[in-house]
């Protein structure tokens, strides 16, 4: 006995990428109009070089703000203190160290360079603070601004003397 063996001719089916094409219609437009597109601003800085009030500079002015934990001190690296800003209560005074940055820039207008040297536990949000208040000021209408030292250059602070203990109290 014979018997038939009926084979079917199995025919290949194309892939079917209907439903996935639709579903990228969708998803394309979706996430276009929910990304959110962040506006960087990037400031140039290089380091420092190696290394008396305002009627004390003479001569060519190599202006240093150094953040201490208790003020802000302007310097000449030359020359020494300029002037030193101490915080107020409600922390450092940007405002006075704004005043003093002009006065500076008034006295040296050709000026542009600029060093802040920041003690090691200082915040980000205080190294940028003081850069805004070194590099430009609000002028007097407060519409605008003038720039004062633009050019700004980071590092750390000198460590700071401390006072000398007095005679019969040890530690």
């Amino acid at each position: 006995m014979s018997s038939r063996v009926r084979r079917l001719r199995k025919e290949s089916l194309g892939l079917d990428i209907t439903a996935f094409m639709n579903m990228i219609v969708v998803l394309v437009p979706f996430l276009l109009t929910t990304t959110v597109f962040s506006r960087l601003a990037v400031l140039e800085l290089s380091l420092p070089a190696q290394s008396s009030g305002f009627d004390k500079l003479k001569g060519d002015l190599q202006l240093e703000v150094v953040i201490r934990g208790d003020a802000l001190e302007i310097r000449d690296r030359m020359g020494g203190l300029i002037q030193r800003v101490q915080n107020t209560g409600k922390g450092y005074d940007f405002r006075t160290l704004s005043a003093s940055m002009q006065q500076l820039k008034a006295r040296f207008p050709d000026k542009v360079e600029a060093a802040i040297l920041a003690e090691p536990d200082t915040s980000y949000d205080i190294l940028v603070q003081t850069m805004d208040a070194v590099r430009a000021a609000r002028t007097s209408s407060g519409l605008g601004h003038v720039e004062l030292f633009p050019e700004i250059s980071i590092g750390d602070a000198p460590v700071a003397t401390a006072a000398p203990a007095k005679p019969g109290k040890r530690s």
